[in-house]
């Protein structure tokens, strides 16, 4: 498992009504990514697990803007 920072913002829709803009999140999360490559199919994978991730802690209008790896 590897230990990843990864920052989202909840698109509500409230800024296209002139609201406060989304605020960034972050959350750290274990993903199984040790095996997987950072290129093609695999970094897809890796995104999918993400946004997954993202979507788990914050609801499904959620948005994955950044991924920092910190620990392997």
């Amino acid at each position: 498992m590897q230990t990843w920072r990864l920052t989202y913002a909840v698109n509500d829709g409230s800024g296209m009504f002139g609201l406060e803009p989304a605020k960034p999140h972050t959350v750290e999360v274990e993903l199984p990514t040790e095996d997987l490559a950072r290129t093609g199919e695999d970094e897809q994978r890796i995104l999918e697990m993400m946004r997954a991730a993202v979507r788990e802690k914050a609801g499904e209008a959620a948005i994955l803007t950044d991924a920092e790896e910190i620990a392997s």
